[in-house]
């Protein structure tokens, strides 16, 4: 008896840390969102469901049978707006509340459509214009820590005769990894050199002008009232050809933008799998949802939430693994759909969401965690539980790191791997008496836990940077467009004589060179002299037009980007990713491995450390780097050099992979002897060869 309860005490003891280790995974994926892709997909079918759709908001829409009509949109001129201002606000009985144009009217050749355009705007205070605002950022350090700043470099506005007539917001789209615009942007206040400076929504400003909106945070997820194609659509020939008359739009909030697959401004929303919704409804949508207090908040970063959250879990895992088995496995189930159903409740009366996947995620690693226990209570072996859930955690860690991205998503597991196998194959170099070195059963375990647990502070490293394929990363996009604005001009300038014919044509085939070549430029390889050259000609570059427009073909961060000469990182860039061991060693420190596993945190803090003292981040030498740290090192470079899952380069053959070894054993960073042994096991063919 006193035995048995000893053992229950022990049971007791084992289940209530395994149940605090769940509820904090649990309670990490809430703050985290994991698995992102799965808990959007959740949460968009439980949480945005679509609503009654408002006839207040309607859109006049430049359609295919608009531009049929009127024939391409690039050889609009501002006069078709005019017109349609002035028409609709002809007669102000009729008038809409507010017209809302996302429309981009950047720049102006002092065409008397232009000017005409400014001029009837300038006569009404319902017009609202869209812009794009550029971001950047900076870093810049606080108590020892250093932190990435946004700001707005710059706005495109309206030419100035447009801009001092009529109000404007930003349209830029806030996108998710999965590409599912979700957010939406109120306003963006943006602070740099002690300078502050606040930026409406084109989406937000318009709500406000036509209601009372409440004061939100900078970006806020909207709970979308339609589908793609539920709002009211009219096409804009139609209203031109009074078709429909103006009197259709009375008090109603207009908006006016693109809705054609050629004009490219379609995205994907969370309420339609299927179809793609053009930027003047996801605006409508916005609009109605700042009006109507139509605002998804979310409880995932809040502590109180969080701490009941994590008791939940703890009680509900506390108790599946101290009961039997089976009701356990009833429990499970039970559990699961009372949360969601609990989840939808608080939902429908509150309009805050909380996670869905954490909590039955924690319910299965709870049955597991039962299911692991009721078989160690069988087989009288409750010392390896303990082990066992130290092992889950660390594998759902690294799974929760590397499912935050599709690259580098097998690393963990492949290094895990490779060390576990060096160590045997050392073992049968041991009993072979060809070597003095020997690692048990122990030492295994705890090679294998800190393997897994290497890279466990990436999930502090931002997605951009371990993501990054190229050195411009997503600006291509916007330098690719750019250059093609330029090219388009410099056609004009040639048409109306600006420019001679040959003039044109050559800095055409400048920018086309460069744009054709512009995947090699791009890459993270080394270029060739003729390719710098050509790289700093086109830096050099400034469009100036006629009217005095200048426009460089490429800005300060592509020409740094560009400039990178070795890998798509940046001298920053690279420090962050070099960051991420320390903030490893920081969650490590909050483990208590015990005496199991006692050299598992310094294993994995310092598997960037070299021999010669010249690694990252402690820079100590050999003497204090064990053997299984030296052999964590060699097998994390391996992999790295092999892996054909990254986005920046591409995987070594086994025999470059092993010369670059070399050449890292020569200069004293890696152990030499140790390398021996890999070279044998996974360079069999250049084995044969040595035989």
């Amino acid at each position: 008896m006193e035995i048995r309860q000893i053992n229950k005490k022990k049971k007791r003891l084992v289940t209530g840390l395994a149940a605090l280790l769940i509820a904090l995974l649990a309670g990490l994926m809430v703050y985290m969102s994991f698995p992102v892709k799965l808990e959007k997909m959740a949460q968009d079918a439980m949480y945005r469901r679509p609503d009654v759709i408002p006839d207040e908001i309607k859109i006049i829409a430049i359609d295919e049978d608009s531009l049929d009509r009127m024939g391409p949109y690039s050889n609009w001129n501002r006069g078709y707006f005019a017109d349609l201002v002035e028409l609709l606000n002809g007669n102000p009985e009729n008038a809409p509340k507010i017209i809302g144009l996302d429309i981009m009217f950047s720049g102006t050749d002092g065409s008397p459509e232009d000017a005409r355009l400014a001029e009837v705007c300038s006569r009404s205070d319902n017009i609202v214009l869209a812009t794009s605002v550029a971001f950047d950022s900076y870093l810049y350090e606080e108590d020892g820590k250093f932190y990435n700043v946004q700001y707005v470099a710059g706005e495109s506005e309206p030419y100035d005769a447009l801009a001092e007539v009529t109000d404007h917001g930003f349209t830029n789209a806030i996108l998710d990894d999965d590409g599912v615009v979700r957010e939406a942007y109120t306003k963006y206040v943006s602070t740099y050199e002690g300078e502050t400076e606040v930026y409406y929504s084109f989406s937000y400003l318009i709500a406000s002008k036509v209601g009372e909106v409440k004061d939100y945070p900078s970006h806020v997820e909207v709970a979308y009232t339609g589908r793609p194609g539920e709002f009211e659509i009219v096409s804009m020939s139609a209203v031109l050809d009074g078709t429909i008359k103006p009197e259709h739009f009375k008090d109603s909030i207009v908006l006016i933008g693109a809705y054609e697959e050629g004009m490219r401004d379609s995205y994907k929303v969370p309420v339609d799998a299927s179809l793609e919704m053009y930027g003047v409804e996801i605006h409508a949508n916005h609009i109605y949802g700042f009006l109507n207090d139509k605002i998804i908040y979310s409880l995932s970063t809040n502590a109180w939430f969080l701490l009941a959250f994590g008791l939940m879990v703890a009680v509900m895992a506390f108790w599946m693994m101290n009961t039997e088995i089976r009701y356990a496995a009833i429990g499970a189930p039970v559990f699961i759909l009372g949360y969601l159903l609990l989840a939808r409740l608080i939902f429908v009366i509150t309009s805050f969401r909380i996670n869905l996947l954490a909590f039955p995620m924690g319910v299965i690693v709870a049955f597991v965690g039962a299911a692991m226990l009721y078989y160690v209570e069988i087989q009288k072996k409750r010392v390896y539980e303990m082990q066992g859930m130290l092992f889950s955690m660390a594998e759902a860690m690294s799974e929760a790191i590397e499912g935050r991205t599709p690259y580098n998503a097998n690393h963990t597991k492949n290094v895990a791997k490779r060390c576990v196998e060096m160590l045997d194959y050392i073992n049968q170099k041991y009993k072979e008496k060809k070597t003095q070195l020997y690692f048990t059963e122990d030492d295994k375990r705890q090679m294998y836990l800190a393997a897994m647990l290497h890279d466990v502070g990436k999930m502090d490293v931002p997605l951009e940077i371990m993501d990054k394929p190229t050195k411009l990363g997503a600006r291509e996009k916007e330098l690719r467009d750019r250059l093609e604005i330029i090219r388009l001009r410099l056609e004009q300038d040639a048409l109306k004589g600006v420019l001679s014919r040959e003039e044109a044509d050559a800095k055409q085939e400048k920018i086309r060179q460069f744009t054709e070549s512009l995947g090699a430029f791009n890459c993270g390889r080394p270029l060739k002299e003729e390719e710098w050259a050509l790289v700093r000609e086109i830096a050099e570059s400034v469009y100036e037009g006629a009217d005095g427009t200048k426009i460089p073909y490429l800005n300060e961060a592509e020409i740094a980007d560009l400039y990178i000469k070795a890998g798509t990182l940046s001298g920053e860039e690279r420090e962050m990713m070099q960051s991420h061991v320390v903030f490893t060693d920081k969650i490590l420190s909050h483990i208590q491995f015990g005496k199991h596993f006692d050299k598992v945190r310094a294993m994995a803090s310092d598997h960037h450390e070299l021999l010669n003292g010249k690694g990252y981040p402690r820079g100590v030498g050999e003497q204090e780097l064990d053997v299984m740290t030296r052999i964590l090192t060699i097998m994390d470079i391996y992999d790295s050099l092999i892996a054909d899952d990254r986005p920046y380069k591409k995987a070594k053959p086994i025999k470059v992979a092993f010369e670059i070894l070399d050449e890292e054993a020569e200069a004293g960073k890696i152990d030499k002897d140790l390398l021996v042994y890999a070279k044998e096991l996974y360079w069999k063919e250049e084995s044969a060869e040595q035989a």
